[in-house]
């Protein structure tokens, strides 16, 4: 079974990184891959949750830290070694793989690009629900672009958008649960103030 569907997935990368191209996206996706070309987005996204995100965008703020923490070490961390799947730019030969950017030595299961874009886009459209379909669409870019530019798989990149996004919303998940308990514990608070002394207190 297991053996099946990596023959599959092969087949599928190789239609994806070999016949599915063109000159123009030979060009866009090596820059769209790269996680750094997107950083000052991203600083701008947090920025935007924080200032006019109101107290649910400070909260998906501060999911989106710990969204994008969780994914990478997970991914990098503890899943990449224990699968141990090489890159198909490593495993397979020239004629087979069009490598468009550098190559790295790294595990391939599961993307942490495809997992890190999904565990943002989950956690942004928590509160910008309007833009969903936007910040799905470039983690979806993101994902696409690690089987064209040659090095991931896509299952990999599968893989990572379904850990990604389960992630962003453990994430979300454990913010709102410390807010509500700390709301809960200033509002008892208070009524403890507030309550009169005893006689004689």
């Amino acid at each position: 079974m297991i053996n099946q569907l990596v023959a599959i997935d092969t087949v599928l990368f190789a239609f994806l990184n070999a016949k599915l191209t063109h000159p123009v996206l030979d060009s866009v996706m090596p820059f769209v891959t790269e996680q750094e070309n997107w950083y000052p987005v991203l600083v701008g996204l947090w920025i935007a949750l924080i200032i006019w995100g109101g107290r649910r965008g400070r909260m998906a703020a501060v999911a989106l830290v710990i969204a994008v923490a969780l994914t990478d070490q997970i991914s990098c961390s503890i899943i990449k070694p224990l699968v141990g799947r090489v890159r198909p730019c490593n495993a397979l030969s020239p004629e087979q793989c069009r490598l468009l950017v550098g190559r790295s030595s790294a595990m391939s299961f599961p993307s942490a690009h495809a997992a890190n874009s999904f565990a943002m886009a989950t956690v942004a459209s928590w509160r910008f629900s309007r833009f969903a379909p936007v910040f799905y669409l470039f983690a979806v870019a993101v994902a696409y672009s690690r089987v064209y530019v040659g090095v991931h798989y896509p299952l990999d990149t599968l893989a990572g958008a379904v850990l990604g996004a389960l992630l962003g919303r453990l994430a979300i998940w454990l913010v709102v649960g410390v807010r509500w308990r700390w709301d809960w514990w200033w509002e008892v608070r208070n009524m403890d103030r507030k309550k009169p002394h005893a006689a004689g207190a």
